[in-house]
């Protein structure tokens, strides 16, 4: 490495720098190039990423141009990363007084905080990416429902999930299928309800329909 080029590779960098990587990167596993496990490490890595030298070895083997070798003047102002990519900048739902719902095709983020409220929280999974093997999702207690639908082979961990005053159903496995994602659920129900169970044959017929082919294995 040259004089100009170490130089440049231990060069500080900002979150502009930091945002374009984590889009490579999310474009790279949406393409196949990365696994969702590589996804999430190198993520994680990214947004940590202090200088030139941090970032470079993230993309090495994607076949795009080293981030220390982009141009140095200013570029075009790109927004924050997405929420649910970081711990301490998770997904936010919230039922409040009323409901909210994810459905169709979303990607799931690895992390997910979840607020009961005394309304409702839905998240159907079943035509859903996952980002990462094991996804974290925070539960505040209320005296609202949360519902997760999954596909089949997702599993759900809910030893973590104090359900107080309130109820819990869990009608999948806790262990996933090969490739598959682990939901880890945690935090407090209050007097709340929760259940996580499997596609029914209907929503099974709906989305076999809508994607035209059988459901779900993804």
């Amino acid at each position: 490495m040259n004089q100009e080029a170490h130089d440049r590779a231990t060069m500080r960098i900002g979150d502009r720098e930091r945002d374009s990587v984590v889009a490579l990167l999310q474009e790279a596993a949406e393409d196949g190039r990365l696994t969702m496990a590589e996804l999430d490490d190198r993520l994680e890595d990214a947004l940590r990423a202090r200088t030139y030298a941090d970032l470079d070895p993230l993309v090495a083997d994607l076949s795009v141009e080293p981030p220390s070798r982009g141009p140095a003047g200013p570029q075009p102002v790109q927004g924050p990363p997405p929420p649910g990519y970081a711990r301490d900048d998770p997904l936010r739902l919230d039922g409040g007084v009323s409901s909210e719902k994810r459905h169709g095709e979303w990607t799931v983020p690895p992390f997910i905080l979840v607020n009961q409220g005394v309304g409702s929280v839905k998240l159907d999974c079943l035509l859903a990416i996952p980002a990462a093997q094991v996804i974290e999702i925070e539960v505040t207690g209320g005296a609202g429902s949360v519902l997760l639908v999954l596909p089949d082979g997702w599993a759900a961990d809910t030893e973590r999930l104090s359900k107080g005053l309130g109820s819990k159903s869990v009608k999948v496995p806790r262990t996933p299928a090969p490739g598959k994602p682990l939901l880890v659920i945690r935090g407090s129900l209050g007097l709340g309800r929760f259940k996580v169970r499997p596609a029914r044959r209907l929503e099974r017929r709906r989305i076999t329909k809508k994607s035209g082919r059988p459901q779900l294995s993804r």
